[in-house]
């Protein structure tokens, strides 16, 4: 399979997911969940960092389920995902185009074209009876669940499972959802393929302490032709979604809204490391309140699609930039952890490029990202006391300074192109969003009933 293939392959499989949680969901889904005790690690013995909580690693470092590591063609290939999801995005957002959903009576109903990127950061989640553990991406930007699965529609049914696909006849807690209006339904996408899927019900295993029972999720089809999609086996949906969303009540938040209160919390790792997520009163004591909190905001030509903050300025070294306000409509930026990296005006873009430029002049500079996206870049190979500037972005209310390893961007692993990990968006009317790589080493907790985002130091 080619390059460009294979990037297409991802883009198939991974374009299902689009559906977002609401600030306000009307009623939860009466499933009960239990507590259970759990042991079950699923990190390599060389990987460090927390054993509590929903484990999050890196695709590729130490912690990846494959052990893969990120060399300097697999970075190229990062940030073209990362592109093509930010176009996804923001083609959203301003409604310039939407893939039709075709199926039952569904003529006029929509799911929006939308990427997960890279998908850098996964968690291992069971589904079924025998529990069966899947690689799924960490997801703030989506909120349906799904795993890829090879439904049996017609007997005999295999009789030997891939471990990559989630089997409904497999498992003695599966059936149908409840779907309303459909549970069967096809994705077209822009080139014209299909694939497609099925709404199912069965038991959710998430992290070490909680099963929930009746979950419904996305069983997504793999497409024959195109193949699998990298690491991951499919999505956790952990974003918004608005109120007009079909789907809104097969978000997590909602289905786990009696068991977890729509409260969750978030520490990405560094690729050395791995990192967690937490749940309910779980969240609220590993990332205890730091004091301070920014708002979480509607925009309202969007929608509550994706969690909204205002972003006031940023400061680089001694030098502070503000955001100017409006640019899309206030409020106009996104906390995102499935984009990489961070997307903002160009004029705020251009001055901190200038200062890291200044500040980084005594160093031997690097060729661009192969892509454009990241253009100040150092070779910093056999450099001693290598001090990189300390940054902080100022929200209303907040100011979260960032983690070293978040300010600059390694296109291999030798030091030799080490670039400002940030980007100008394509388009001054784009929407301005935060990435995972600048979120990295951070308590994020999202509290949707009360709105407000909490951001601390964390411990991964």
């Amino acid at each position: 399979m080619t390059g460009s293939s294979a990037l297409m392959a991802i883009g198939h499989i991974l374009m299902w997911y689009t559906l977002f949680f609401s600030f306000h969901a009307n009623k939860a889904f009466g499933y009960g969940a239990t507590v259970v005790e759990s042991n079950k690690s699923h990190a390599p013995p060389s990987c460090s960092g927390t054993t509590t909580g929903l484990r999050v690693v890196h695709k590729y470092g130490p912690c990846s389920p494959s052990g893969l590591k990120k060399t300097s063609a697999v970075a190229s290939q990062i940030l073209v995902q990362d592109k093509l999801r930010v176009r996804a995005m923001n083609s959203r957002l301003h409604n310039r185009r939407t893939i039709g959903l075709e199926g039952e009576g569904t003529t006029d109903t929509y799911l929006q074209n939308d990427l997960p990127g890279a998908g850098n950061f996964l968690v291992s989640v069971g589904f079924g009876t025998p529990l069966q553990s899947f690689n799924l991406a960490l997801d703030t930007g989506s909120y349906v669940t799904w795993v890829q699965c090879e439904p049996c529609t017609e007997s005999p049914c295999p009789q030997q499972q891939n471990a990559s696909l989630y089997y409904p006849s497999f498992s003695s807690t599966y059936s149908n959802a409840p779907c309303s209006p459909w549970c069967n339904y096809t994705q077209t996408y822009m080139d014209e393929s299909k694939s497609g899927g099925v709404f199912v019900l069965d038991t959710v295993s998430i992290g070490q302490d909680y099963q929930i029972p009746e979950f419904i999720f996305l069983c997504a089809v793999p497409d024959k032709e195109t193949g699998d999609f990298g690491e991951a086996d499919g999505i956790l949906g952990l974003g918004l979604a608005s109120s007009r969303d079909e789907f809104a009540t097969y978000s997590l938040a909602t289905q786990t809204a009696n068991l977890f209160g729509r409260v969750f919390c978030h520490c990405l790792p560094s690729s050395s490391n791995s990192g967690y997520v937490y749940f309910g009163e779980k969240a609220r004591e590993q990332c205890p309140f730091s004091g301070t909190y920014t708002r979480l905001l509607r925009n309202p030509a969007s929608g509550a699609n994706y969690y909204f903050v205002n972003l006031i300025a940023i400061t680089l070294g001694q030098k502070k930039v503000e955001v100017p306000s409006g640019i899309l409509s206030s409020p106009g930026t996104i906390i995102d952890s499935g984009t990489v990296i961070t997307h903002l005006p160009s004029s705020v873009y251009s001055e901190l490029s200038q200062e890291f430029d200044r500040l980084m002049s005594e160093f031997p500079p690097a060729n661009p990202s192969d892509d454009g996206v990241l253009k100040a870049c150092y070779n910093l190979v056999d450099q001693d006391n290598l001090a990189i500037p300390e940054m902080v972005l100022h929200f209303e209310n907040l100011d979260v300074n960032l983690d070293q390893t978040a300010v600059t961007w390694k296109g291999n692993d030798d030091m030799s192109q080490v670039c400002f990990a940030f980007a100008a968006k394509e388009n001054e009317g784009d929407v301005t969003i935060i990435g995972n790589h600048q979120q990295q080493k951070l308590n994020m907790l999202f509290n949707i009933p009360d709105q407000r985002l909490e951001v601390g130091p964390g411990k991964c």
